[in-house]
C-alpha cells in the first residue's frame, strides 16, 4: 500500500464444525455489525468482505484508516432565558452545564432553534487509533452473532454455535489483542483438520486467503463452490453427467474446506428402485450427487465430496460406497414392503396420525377435503369425474404412513405417486398424490393436473379455515404452520383456474365442515372475516411481486374488497389497463381530483350530513353542475357496459373524457353552499360520480 496509515484488517473466528444452515446468516450479521461499528466510530474503509468454511467465519476490511476521524459534537444546554439573569450574568444552570462539559461559560455559544435560543457547547473529539478501536469492535462482533441454538463449553459461560478454538485478529501486521471464551486472539489459525490441523501463521490480512489456500483451505466460499463443480465435472466426464442439484452444491460447500470429488458406484440391481428414491438416499445419507449415464438415464454411478486434497481417494470411495449401499438396501426393503401392503390399508392408519391436536387426525382432514372438493366441483361447475376425485382424495395422504416416507420425509407425495402408478391406479389419481402439495413455495409450480388442482385447493382451504377457527394466524415473521404459503398457493390457483368465480360465499360454507368442537370455539367467531382479509393481503403480495407498484395494487384491490373474493381473474387486466391509461393525457391529475371528491364526502360524513342516493335536478342552479350531472349520468351507463365486457381500457378512456367536466365543476361551483338543500345535492352528485367506479378502482389511492 502507498499510504502506510491505511491497512487491511482481519478477523477469523475458528470453531468446531458449524451447521451449514447457520453460516450464511452469521456472515450477514458480521457484515452488518461491522458496517455499523465503523460508521459509529468514524472509521473510514474501502470494502468489507466476509468468508466462511465449516470451521471459520472471516471478516476482511480493506483499506481501513489508521485512526478514526476527528469529530465535533454539538451539545444543547439550558435556554438563554434561564442561562443568564437580568444583568446578563451566567446563572448556576449555565455554569453547571459548562462545568459538566469541561469548559468555562465563556466557551458556550448561543444556538437558535425552533423552540428559541439555547446555550450550546461544541465538543471536539480527536480521532483514536484504529488498533484500539478494533480491540473493542472485534470482540463485540463475535459476541453479537446470534444462532438458532448455542452451547456453553468453558467456565466463562460464553455462548456460540460451536466451541471457539482460535481467533486471528490483525490490523496490518499488528495483532489486535483481546480474549473471548478463554481464547486469546493471535496471528495464527489452524489448517485442514482432516489433513494435519497444524498451526498456520498469518503475516498480514492481504495474504490470508492465499496462505490458507496453500494449506488446502479455500476460505472464499464462491471460489470453493466453483472448485467443487469443476472437480465434479472433471471426474464424471468419462461416464456421463451429474444430476443438477444446486441446493446440494450450496449445502456441501459449507461442509468442506477443500472439495475433492470421488467417483463411486453401487450395485446395478438397485436401479430397479425409483430414481427419486435413489437420489434421496444418496443425498441424505452422504450428501452425494447422482449421475446420469451418457444415454441420459439414471446410472449406478454417484459422486461424493471428500474434504481435503485428492489423496486417499480409494479409502474415501470405499467408505461412500459402503454407506450408500446400506441405505439403498434399506430403501429396497421399504419399497417392496410398502407395495406389498398397498395403499388402501394405509388410509385406515391415518386415523392414528394427528393433524393438529385441536382439529383432529389426518383421516378426518381427508374426509373434509372430500366434502370441500365436492362442493367446489359442483359450485364452480368443474366437471371432474366424482369417482376419480374420490379415489384421488382417499389416496392423497396414504403415503404418510409408509415406511419409505417415515425414513425419507422428503419423498412425501412423490412416493404416493410412485406407489399408485405401480399398483395400477389411473394417472389422475397418482399425480394428485404428489401435486396436491403444490405449490411448494410462494412462487413454486402449480399443479398441472385438474384433479390435483382441485384437491390442492381443498386441502389448503381446509388448513386455513381450521387454523383460523382456533385462532392460529400468522403474526409478524412467525408462521409455524405455513399458512402464508398455503394462502398464496390457494389464491394463485384460484386466479389461474377459477378467474371469474365468486369464492367468498363458497368459502363461508367450508366452515360448516369443521368439527363441532372447532366451530363452537370462541375464536371461530370472526375467523371468516379474518381469513378474507388475510387472502387480500396475499393477493396484494402476489401482484406486487409481479412488478405492479403498491399504489396501483391498492387502488384496484382496495375497491375490489367489497366483493369478498369475486372474479379475482379481473385484477391483472385492470392493473394492465391502469398502467396503459397512465401513459395517456393528463391521467396523473385524476388521483388529485378523486382525492378531493373523497375528502369532501368524508368531511360531510363527519359533519353528519346525510348523503342522499338520489339527485334533485331542480336544485342544479349552475351550468357547470348541470353539465357534470348529464355527463356523469351518460358515463355511468357506458362504463357499466364496458365493465361487464371487461373492456377496462375503455373505462379509463371514459374517465379521461369526464375529468375536464369535473375540473370545470370545481372551478365554478361552491360545493359547500349556504343553501343547505343545494349543498346536500352537490355532495350527492360527487358521491354519485364516486360510486360509478365502486368495485372497479379507487382513484384516490393512486400517487
Amino acid at each position: 500500500m502507498i499510504n502506510e496509515n491505511i491497512k487491511n484488517a482481519l478477523l477469523e473466528i475458528g470453531a468446531e464444525e458449524l451447521p451449514c444452515s447457520y453460516i450464511e446468516p452469521a456472515l450477514k450479521q458480521i457484515e452488518n455489525f461491522a458496517m455499523k461499528a465503523f460508521n459509529s466510530f468514524g472509521l473510514k474503509y474501502e470494502a468489507i468482505k466476509t468468508y466462511a468454511t465449516p470451521r471459520r467465519l472471516v471478516l476482511i476490511v480493506e483499506n481501513l484508516a489508521g485512526k478514526s476521524e476527528d469529530r465535533a459534537e454539538e451539545i444543547l444546554g439550558p435556554s438563554l432565558k434561564t442561562a443568564k439573569d437580568v444583568h446578563g450574568n451566567y446563572t448556576q444552570a449555565a455554569v453547571g452545564f459548562a462545568a459538566k462539559n469541561g469548559a468555562p461559560p465563556e466557551k458556550l455559544v448561543v444556538k437558535t432553534t425552533e423552540r428559541g435560543e439555547y446555550l450550546s457547547f461544541i465538543k471536539k473529539t480527536k480521532g483514536e487509533k484504529t488498533e484500539n478501536l478494533l480491540a473493542i469492535i472485534f470482540p463485540d462482533i463475535i459476541k453479537n452473532i446470534s444462532f438458532p441454538k448455542t452451547m456453553v463449553w468453558e467456565p466463562s459461560g460464553f455462548k456460540f454455535a460451536r466451541p471457539v478454538r482460535s481467533i486471528a485478529a490483525l490490523y496490518g501486521k499488528k495483532i489486535i489483542k483481546f480474549k473471548i471464551a478463554d481464547v486469546d486472539s493471535s496471528n495464527w489459525t489452524v489448517g485442514l483438520h482432516t489433513y494435519d490441523g497444524s498451526k498456520i501463521k498469518i503475516d498480514s490480512p492481504e495474504n490470508y486467503l492465499v496462505t490458507m489456500k496453500n494449506k488446502s483451505v479455500i476460505v472464499n466460499q464462491q471460489e470453493r463452490r466453483k472448485e467443487m463443480k469443476k472437480s465434479i465435472d472433471s471426474i464424471v466426464a468419462n461416464v456421463g453427467s451429474v444430476v443438477n442439484d444446486e441446493g446440494l452444491v450450496d449445502e456441501v460447500n459449507y461442509l468442506v474446506e477443500y472439495p475433492s470429488a470421488v467417483l463411486c458406484t453401487f450395485d446395478k440391481k438397485y436401479l430397479d428402485l425409483p430414481v427419486e428414491t435413489l437420489a434421496v438416499c444418496m443425498k441424505k445419507s452422504q450428501k452425494c450427487f447422482a449421475v446420469n449415464g451418457k444415454d441420459g438415464s439414471f446410472s449406478n454411478y454417484f459422486i461424493g465430496i471428500k474434504n481435503g486434497i485428492s489423496a486417499y481417494q480409494e479409502i474415501a470411495k470405499e467408505g461412500y460406497e459402503k454407506v450408500v449401499t446400506a441405505r439403498l438396501a434399506d430403501a429396497e426393503f421399504f419399497y417392496r414392503n410398502d407395495l406389498k401392503n398397498g395403499l388402501v390399508a394405509n388410509v385406515e392408519k391415518l386415523k392414528g396420525v394427528v393433524f393438529h391436536k385441536e382439529i383432529g387426525t389426518v383421516y378426518e382432514k381427508v374426509e373434509r377435503i372430500k366434502q370441500i372438493a365436492n362442493l367446489f366441483n359442483k359450485e364452480f361447475d368443474m366437471q371432474i369425474d366424482g369417482a376419480i376425485l374420490e379415489k384421488a382424495i382417499m389416496f392423497s395422504k396414504a403415503d404418510l404412513v409408509s415406511k419409505m416416507v417415515f425414513e425419507y420425509p422428503e419423498l412425501q407425495g412423490i412416493v404416493g405417486k410412485i406407489y399408485a402408478l405401480k399398483l395400477g391406479e389411473k394417472s389422475d389419481v397418482a399425480l394428485s398424490s404428489e401435486q396436491h402439495y403444490w405449490p411448494l413455495s410462494a412462487s413454486g409450480q402449480l399443479p398441472s393436473n385438474r384433479v390435483a388442482t382441485l384437491i390442492s385447493m381443498s386441502d389448503k382451504i381446509d388448513t386455513l379455515v381450521a387454523n383460523f377457527s382456533i385462532g392460529l394466524e400468522p403474526s409478524g415473521s412467525a408462521d409455524p404452520y405455513g399458512l402464508r404459503r398455503a394462502g398464496i398457493g390457494f389464491i394463485r390457483m384460484v386466479m389461474e383456474n377459477l378467474p371469474n368465480q365468486n369464492l367468498g360465499d363458497v368459502i363461508e360454507k367450508v366452515f360448516e365442515f369443521l368439527p363441532e368442537k372447532v366451530k363452537n370455539n370462541p375464536k371461530a367467531k370472526n375467523a371468516y372475516d379474518k381469513l378474507i382479509n388475510f387472502f387480500w393481503q396475499r393477493i396484494d403480495s402476489i401482484l406486487e411481486s409481479e412488478g405492479y407498484n403498491s399504489f396501483e395494487v391498492k387502488a384496484v384491490t382496495g375497491e375490489s374488497r367489497v366483493n369478498k373474493l369475486n372474479a379475482l381473474g379481473s385484477l391483472r387486466p385492470k392493473l394492465i389497463s391502469l398502467q396503459n391509461a397512465k401513459q395517456k393525457g393528463d391521467f396523473g391529475s385524476i388521483a388529485t381530483v378523486f382525492k378531493r371528491i373523497s375528502n369532501i364526502i368524508s368531511q360531510a360524513k363527519k359533519q353528519n350530513i346525510n348523503i342522499s342516493e338520489t339527485l334533485n335536478e331542480t336544485l342544479f342552479t349552475e351550468d357547470a353542475e348541470k353539465i357534470l350531472y348529464v355527463s356523469s349520468k351518460e358515463a355511468r351507463t357506458t362504463i357499466e357496459n364496458y365493465m361487464q365486457k371487461d373492456e377496462y381500457d375503455k373505462v379509463f378512456d371514459k374517465v379521461l373524457e369526464l375529468k375536464p367536466t369535473i375540473d370545470n365543476f370545481f372551478e365554478k361551483v361552491m360545493v359547500m353552499s349556504e343553501n343547505e338543500a343545494v349543498k346536500i345535492n352537490r355532495i350527492a352528485l360527487l358521491n354519485y360520480i364516486n360510486n360509478i367506479f365502486s368495485g372497479f378502482i379507487d382513484f384516490s389511492a393512486l400517487q
